[in-house]
């Protein structure tokens, strides 16, 4: 089989310092031995966490790419910190100290809002609001970069809100602040330098000040699109580094002998390979239209992308082992840290259910709603 080009999302300056961080330090930041947080810090120096605020999100989209085709727990931590930052440009806020830096981690703990926007489950922490602010209890299931002092943006509940005054705030926190406690998910399957755990408030009070905003819905509107680009790129840039790897093999000669003795042309692998390229150059095209305009992206279009990068990400990750063979099992090889590190994508919010249920209202709203 000839060499064939998976082609770069978007090419930028700095794109082979960054493709060389992330690969030196994969291994170490899998193994949980070095944060990713390390490696954002680094290419926080060139300005690279805060592209596309305004305009184009295709550079940033670019920069996640990159990251996770070498290493997924960085990329990822990449999104959820560039998240946060969305959070605070979509109310006109000035970025917390550190933040653009990543000197603080920034962690999105806005699951509960998609979930409960899409009627498919409630806002787990409850408000209650006191003199000065509000004050919360309840839970967030899962949240990642939870480092001391990072700054966190989440969906309260409201339970004392007046009648017909909202009741549902996006607030912000520090992680120290007194009543809030991590409970840190270890021995996770992969992505376990990325210091995720269940958040737990008991009695964690949100000056006044720290109210981000009471128009839920306007604010899910306004940050939809940089949340799930971002993190379409993520999955994109996942399936290009298995899509690389499995080129590489099969331009090298792989298998040629026995597609040889079985006759068939091109052979093994080949016709599932540039299936599977065809689709990648599809969503990449995808991609980068949306993330051109994020502005008037349309969110079922969102919705499907996230999807199809997920599942593409499965299936060229499959067919990197395959043409990799026995190497690719052993636990320590990039081949095997791809196949854990996908494995985490239908379980990210929005989780696969839930990107399938927000799908099937817009497609076939009669037909879910007879089901449920």
């Amino acid at each position: 089989m000839s060499n064939v080009t998976v082609e770069p999302l978007h090419s930028y300056p700095e794109r082979e310092r960054v493709l060389a961080l992330a690969a030196e330090h994969a291994d170490a930041v899998d193994a949980g031995e070095r944060s990713p947080f390390e490696n954002l810090r680094e290419i926080a120096k060139d300005g690279l966490l805060t592209l596309g605020r305004t305009g184009s999100l295709v550079p940033q989209a670019a920069v996640a790419y990159d990251l996770a085709s070498q290493d997924a727990s960085t990329g990822f931590s990449l999104w959820a910190h560039r998240s946060t930052i969305a959070f605070f440009d979509a109310v006109n806020r000035e970025l917390p100290e550190g933040l653009a830096e990543a000197t603080t981690s920034g962690t999105t703990a806005m699951a509960a809002a998609y979930k409960e926007a899409a009627g498919i489950g409630p806002i787990k922490v409850l408000g209650t609001l006191v003199e000065g602010g509000v004050k919360l209890n309840g839970t967030v299931s899962w949240a990642s970069n939870l480092y001391p002092n990072g700054v966190i943006v989440l969906p309260v509940a409201v339970q004392n809100a007046q009648e017909g005054h909202p009741d549902r705030y996006i607030v912000t926190v520090r992680q120290d602040a007194p009543g809030l406690k991590v409970a840190y998910h270890r021995n996770l399957l992969a992505l376990n330098g990325t210091e995720s755990g269940t958040i737990i408030f008991e009695d964690v009070f949100v000056p006044t000040e720290d109210i981000l905003t009471k128009d839920f819905a306007g604010f899910l509107a306004k940050v939809t699109a940089p949340f799930l680009l971002v993190q379409s790129a993520f999955c994109l840039g996942l399936a290009a580094g298995a899509l690389v790897e499995a080129s590489k093999r099969l331009a090298a000669g792989a298998l040629q002998s026995a597609a040889e003795h079985l006759q068939v042309s091109g052979g093994i692998f080949k016709q599932e390979f540039e299936g599977l390229l065809g689709t990648y150059r599809t969503l990449r095209d995808t991609l980068l239209r949306l993330a051109a305009e994020p502005e008037n992206a349309q969110k079922r279009d969102l919705l499907q992308l996230r999807l199809d990068v997920s599942h593409l990400a499965t299936a060229a990750t499959h067919c990197e082992l395959q043409t990799v063979g026995g190497a690719g099992y052993v636990a320590g090889s990039p081949t095997a840290r791809r196949v854990r590190e996908v494995t985490f994508l239908p379980v990210q919010s929005p989780t696969e259910g839930h990107l399938r249920y927000e799908l099937a209202k817009y497609d076939h709203p009669e037909g879910l709603q007879a089901a449920l």
